[in-house]
């Protein structure tokens, strides 16, 4: 069986693959090796994490795929993401034409991988529920002000523009801190709520889920 290897932009993502969906895969019997890994933004220092443009990915993708007898799947936010991507646009409702154009000129070197870029960004799962919010904010009017978010719009539409997207629109209601809020948001919303009210979310997940059931026959 080949080892699933999700390629991620920061230490929210890794978060959300290591504690939600590996665990999710894992529980649907797929014997699969699987992990995590933030795209290396420098090589020169081995640093991850920052602005993530299209070289470094392409560098990580065959870095990994020399190794050999891998799946790659990629969790990247549409929020901000680099022009430099194949198929580049900034319409949110064309994410798709950017995750195929990435796939086809990878394809061009032999490389073989399963891009996912989220609409608009990680934050957006959060407002799957209120669960999360709930549990890290004290302020009533910002509580009233994200329970109307929540309960007005579906989370993968919210605005992702430079001061609505969802991390902008959480950073100015409360002291969000990403990876350490991210994280107690995360788990008390839970995967399945989030599946039940992102769909581009969902889709991805059965998509892997088909990989992973051909690839175990």
């Amino acid at each position: 069986m080949k080892r699933l290897v999700f390629l991620v932009e920061g230490d929210t993502e890794v978060i959300l693959v290591n504690n939600h969906i590996i665990p999710f895969l894992y529980g649907l019997g797929f014997k699969n090796q699987m992990n995590v890994q933030t795209i290396i933004s420098n090589r020169k220092l081995h640093s991850k994490g920052g602005n993530i443009n299209y070289s470094y990915l392409k560098n990580d993708v065959k870095r990994i795929f020399a190794q050999g007898n891998v799946i790659i799947t990629t969790f990247l936010d549409f929020f901000r993401l680099p022009n430099d991507f194949p198929g580049y646009t900034e319409e949110a409702s064309k994410i798709g034409q950017i995750e195929n154009a990435v796939k086809d000129d990878l394809q061009k070197y032999g490389l073989s991988i399963y891009p996912y870029i989220q609409k608009h960004e990680l934050e957006a799962l959060m407002f799957s529920s209120m669960d999360g919010f709930e549990l890290v904010v004290e302020d009533i009017n910002a509580l009233a002000n994200l329970r109307e978010l929540v309960e007005l719009n579906s989370p993968e539409d919210i605005n992702g523009g430079r001061d609505t997207a969802p991390s902008k629109r959480l950073m100015s209601l409360f002291p969000y801190e990403k990876t350490i809020d991210g994280e107690l948001i995360l788990e008390m919303v839970g995967l399945d709520q989030m599946k039940s009210q992102c769909p581009r979310f969902n889709n991805w997940l059965t998509k892997l889920i088909r990989i992973l059931e051909q690839d175990n026959e």
